[in-house]
């Protein structure tokens, strides 16, 4: 097989798309539907179901998919081995939830990029499932997310220990859990911990929300709670200096504390460059805390 034909059919896989993909690679489309036939004609199968929509993975193609992340990833790492410098350079890809980019990340980033200005960092928000899932399938050289994460190919490393708290609307007069029971529960997707978390409190509580509003960025989530739509958990260092604009309440223990740790897979290299950010991450929250 040749590498070429395999970057394709990744991009074709990864957008479930011709076009798309032809877009990402600035191919023709016309280049990469040929390839991708010639590919089908070598493993004698059929590798997508093409529909009006786009394509779908067969059960050969999500097979291929899966040898296809790891080869990419070994060519990529085997590339920052035989490029290895005493001076970090080349691409970092970092995975880390909104709360974390928002509050913890950007001195960290604003430091390291002033250190090592030949570092192409790149940073990917997302749940702590998706992060995960992100670093098993290569996409990503590591991820920050709320641990202990329970993975025989994840190497995890904490970080730091976060407070949580629920936060309302200084307007509203009752407690965050009995608004809970009239307004909506405002939270990231599935897949995010403090969301969990408050999902069990609640059952404990035998409460049941009367709505429950899905955010993608921690800004929306914050604005919609201080116009007084609803209750949300976040961590505390997010709502330092909000005191006037919302109630504030501690989450009780078991519920109360997330830790976040660093995850990276067990067989994954450690180039200068990650290596350097993790130690001045260590230096950042070692003095924070």
């Amino acid at each position: 097989m040749d590498i070429n034909d395999l970057r394709i059919f990744y991009a074709v896989a990864k957008h479930l798309s011709m076009t798309k993909a032809a877009e990402e690679l600035n191919y023709v489309q016309s280049n990469v539907t040929n390839r991708i036939h010639m590919l089908e004609k070598e493993i004698q199968a059929p590798l997508f179901y093409r529909h009006n929509r786009g394509v779908t993975l067969t059960s050969v193609g999500a097979t291929l998919l899966s040898y296809t992340e790891k080869i990419l990833y070994l060519l990529d790492e085997a590339h920052k081995a035989v490029m290895n410098s005493a001076d970090p350079c080349g691409p970092l890809s970092i995975g880390a939830s909104e709360t974390t980019l928002a509050v913890r990340l950007p001195r960290v980033l604003n430091d390291y990029l002033q250190a090592y200005p030949k570092v192409d960092v790149s940073v990917m928000t997302g749940t702590t499932d998706e992060l995960i899932d992100r670093v098993l399938t290569y996409q990503i050289d590591g991820a920050f997310v709320v641990g202990p994460v329970e993975h025989p190919a994840i190497l995890q490393k904490e970080i730091l220990k976060e407070d949580l708290v629920l936060i309302q609307s200084s307007q509203l007069q009752q407690t965050c859990e009995t608004n809970l029971s009239q307004k909506p529960m405002i939270v990231f997707a599935r897949g995010c911990t403090y969301r969990a978390l408050l999902e069990q409190y609640l059952r404990h509580l035998g409460i049941r929300p009367k709505r429950i509003m899905e955010f993608t960025t921690i800004e929306g989530i914050l604005s919609c709670v201080k116009s007084g739509l609803g209750v949300s958990i976040v961590a505390k260092s997010l709502v330092k200096g909000l005191e006037n604009d919302l109630t504030i309440h501690p989450m009780p223990a078991p519920y109360s504390c997330a830790t976040t740790v660093f995850i990276r897979r067990h067989d994954s290299y450690e180039s200068p460059a990650l290596k350097a950010f993790l130690e001045l991450v260590d230096r950042h929250f070692h003095s924070s805390n």
